[in-house]
């Protein structure tokens, strides 16, 4: 029977739930769980700790899940297990429809799932830097992490409020407000600095002198860091947000650069705090804030405005002193400083004492801030005034795209009220506004996404659209949408889901999901033993970013969600082919990682396309698409010092087949098996199975788990475990041969590809499941199941494009329920 014949049976099955499947504390009765369930789910020790004629879903909301997990169980045939009697396919979906649909209804027990949302802080600091465009927004170190116990970190148990983020929250605001509105107490400062305060390195001093020259600096290098070109004050660090005045006495040493035009500076700004010294930030990675020509030919003051943001300096360089501009892929190459120039040869032919033109730097004044930023005279359009019109016309737009809706008449009138009252008791008005901005930015409206239940509005399901898909707030196309109604029209959903897919802050989708579900957010974090495993600080960067260049290109290209079961593709850098053994990549990587340190050019991964690998490419490279030829995934199933068979198996389940086991029961305490003669891994898996209690779930996690055996715990290849130097006797053989409880034989990870690409709608209802808990914030329910097996049914022959099935979870009930 399809999945949607089922969901038709679910509906005209609801009048017939036995009244004791709803109150099971009266004897269940029916005849599936008196033959197939009541024998192990029943008595003073249930299997799984769960008794079908206790557990009542009417009162218990714990019994409630038990029940919803049941059906998933009995659906899937997880459940009865292999050694018990089997029901005909029939009854399986007849039980699973008719528990489903009654679970499906209102809830029994009278409760109310209220929903309570606040914005983790990757959402709260993506939302404020939209909402007010400034580049540098940061949380207090005091701010608590998010909770790391939940699948997502969206999910709404771990978004909690505590007194420690309101804290930090009204730091957050006060900083955003003085960015925003300068304030009459605002200082400036003057700053003056020769080139004993220049910060250029002191093993190239040298290349900046000139003999007979006692005060000057003369501009070289490629103009890529403070180490290859720029000059920066060591001690200036901007105190507050505006537009500061650099006044420098320079000459320029020729009447125009190498391109034929005046010789120039260019300023570019960063935060000293994001590098271990201010020579590693890149040009090409800094906003430029400024520029000013160079044509006097004896030495004289210039000046230039810069705008930048609190905490900031900036580095500036000769801009044309150079006839060829650098590409800045060429950045992104393997080497260090000493191999600069060589690196450089293909590109540029000066030497770094050459006689290109140049610019003569003597000494310089930096004060401010002279005058506001241009968003702060645009934001305040002009002096603040006193009087409600002025506080109306800056603040309430602020607010409505701050609460993502418009406000209501009383928000509207609390808010100016409160606005007015602060600028008549303070000595100016500007005050008033800073208030204002504090005060939005500590509403509820604005912190929680989401509170109470029902169905979304227009303005509700773009705002879950564009912190499903960007994690920040919507943009205003999305806003204009629901203002007219036009969102939740299927069309223009599909259409905006292909443009928010299409947008660059659709990395955030990338990164932050995929980041969860396939590992990369734990490999990132997993400390690896490079004893026992080949590994550097550039494979994991490679790990991580490969996970999500591989994810990125099936969303991006609308690829078929099947890929990412089995993919004829996968990404990798040079130090990750290194480590897989692929011929022509023999480099040292300890030399090339410690070169890599020096200049902080990490590689990225490129695609490989696994049907055109060289003859004397490693085999299993070839097998190496889809998400379980990802090293992310297993590195994040491991310690960092040993692969977990276990944990490996249950990452399957959950995030592939969609069964995960059940949680041990939480009154009773573990149970340790006897490994004590074990030898091998195989051997302490089946000293597992030999607890009764144990064996029901291990027989389904261990085969999976196994046959990902050869992926070691940094996710390289091996077919023999580390075995201690001075160890006697041959290192164990890894062996992954194993049988699903179905009889399936599994021996390598393609065998478990073959499985699901044989049952592909698992996988579907997985990932279908898996987006709808990650946009909603919550744990599926039964009314939710019933959506997800609908999404399943709808799929095409061929698979979803990723695109669709976003646009489809999109579009679905769940999705637009609070």
């Amino acid at each position: 029977m399809t999945p949607a014949a089922r969901i038709g049976l679910a509906a005209g099955l609801l009048a017939a739930v036995p009244t004791a499947i709803a109150t099971p504390t009266a004897g269940l009765g029916h005849e599936f769980v008196g033959e197939y369930c009541v024998a192990c789910h029943s008595g003073p020790d249930p299997k799984g700790g769960f008794r079908v004629d206790s557990a009542d879903p009417t009162t218990d909301a714990e019994s409630r899940q038990q029940w919803q997990r049941a059906a998933d169980y009995v659906s899937k045939g997880v459940m009865p297990p292999a050694d018990a009697p089997q029901p005909s396919r029939e009854e399986r979906d007849q039980f699973a429809d008719r528990l489903v649909a009654a679970l499906a209804g209102e809830d029994p027990s009278g409760s109310e799932s209220v929903l309570v949302r606040r914005m983790n802080r990757i959402e709260f600091l993506n939302t404020v830097r939209d909402l007010f465009g400034i580049r540098e927004i940061r949380l207090p170190v005091t701010f608590p992490d998010d909770s790391t116990d939940q699948r997502f970190d969206t999910m709404t148990e771990g978004t909690y409020l505590t007194p420690g983020h309101l804290d930090a929250y009204q730091e957050v605001a006060i900083d955003i407000a003085d960015r925003m509105v300068p304030l009459p107490s605002v200082q400036q400062r003057t700053y003056t600095v020769d080139r004993t305060g220049i910060g250029i390195d002191p093993s190239r001093t040298k290349f900046w002198l000139r003999e007979g020259d006692e005060t000057g600096l003369y501009f070289t290098g490629v103009n890529i860091a403070g180490w290859s070109g720029a000059l920066w004050n060591k001690a200036f660090v901007a105190q507050d947000s505006g537009v500061y005045r650099v006044r420098m006495k320079v000459s320029a040493e020729a009447a125009a650069g190498a391109d034929g035009k005046p010789l120039r500076l260019g300023f570019y700004a960063f935060n000293p705090v994001d590098y271990n010294l201010p020579k590693r930030a890149l040009r090409v990675d800094l906003p430029r804030v400024g520029e000013v020509q160079v044509t006097n030919s004896e030495p004289t003051f210039v000046d230039a405005e810069l705008t930048l943001e609190r905490g900031e300096t900036f580095h500036f360089y000769c801009e044309n002193r150079l006839a060829k501009e650098y590409p800045p892929a060429l950045l992104r190459q393997p080497g260090n400083t000493l191999d600069l120039r060589r690196l450089l040869a293909t590109y540029l032919t000066e030497s770094q004492d050459s006689p290109e033109p140049t610019i003569r730097w003597e000494r310089m004044e930096i004060t401010g801030p002279v005058q506001e930023l241009p968003r702060q005279r645009e934001f305040l359009v002009g002096k603040p005034q006193r009087d409600s019109a002025y506080a109306e016309s800056i603040l309430l737009p602020l607010a409505e795209r701050a609460f993502r809706r418009p406000l209501t008449e009383v928000e509207r009138t609390d808010l100016i009220a409160s606005v007015l009252e602060h600028m008549d008791q303070a000595p100016d008005p500007a005050y008033g506004v800073h208030y204002g901005i504090r005060r939005i930015l500590l509403s509820p409206q604005f912190l929680y996404r989401e509170t109470g239940g029902g169905e979304l509005d227009d303005y509700g399901l773009a705002s879950r659209l564009a912190y499903f898909l960007w994690s920040t707030t919507p943009d205003e196309e999305l806003t204009a949408l629901a203002r007219d109604r036009r969102l939740s029209d299927p069309v223009t959903l599909r259409s905006q889901i292909r443009r928010m897919t299409a947008d660059p802050k659709a990395q955030e989708f990338v990164k932050h999901f995929s980041g969860q579900w396939l590992g990369g957010r734990k490999a990132a974090a997993v400390m690896v033993c490079d004893v026992r495993h080949v590994w550097s600080e550039l494979i994991r960067h490679g790990i991580v970013r490969s996970t999500q260049m591989f994810f990125d290109e099936i969303l991006k290209e609308n690829r078929s969600i099947r890929e990412f079961i089995n993919s004829d593709f996968t990404y990798a850098n040079e130090p990750m082919r290194i480590a897989w053994g692929i011929p022509g990549n023999e480099v040292d990587l300890r030399r090339l990682e410690a070169d890599q340190r020096q200049s902080l050019l990490w590689p990225e991964p490129e695609r490989m396309d696994l049907t055109q690998l060289s003859a004397d490419a490693p085999a299993h490279v070839a097998t190496r698409g889809g998400v379980l030829g990802l090293s992310s995934v297993m590195a994040a199933t491991g310690d960092g010092v040993e692969s977990s068979p276990i944990l490996r198996g249950v990452w399957v389940l959950e995030n592939l087949f969609g069964t995960p086991p059940p949680p041990p029961p939480a009154d009773v305490p573990a149970l340790v098996a006897d490994t004590s003669e074990a030898r091998t891994v195989r051997e302490i898996l089946a000293a597992h199975q030999s607890v009764e209690s144990c064996q029901m779930c291990h027989s389904k996690i261990d085969p999976l788990g196994l046959a990902l055996e050869n992926y070691d715990a940094s996710g390289g290849w091996r077919t023999v475990y580390y075995q201690e130097e001075g160890t006697e006797g041959p290192a164990n053989t890894v062996s992954t041969a194993s049988r699903m409880e179905d009889g399936t034989r599994l021996g390598a990870a393609q065998d478990i590809k073959n499985y699901l690409m044989a049952r592909p709608e698992r996988f579907t209802e997985t990932l279908a499941s898996l987006l709808l808990e990650y946009a909603t914030g919550r744990e599926l329910d039964a009314a939710d199941r019933l959506v997800v097996d609908g999404i399943a049914a709808a799929e095409p022959e061929g698979g979803y494009g990723f695109q669709e099935l976003i646009a489809d979870v999109a579009r679905s009930e769940s999705f637009s329920r609070r």
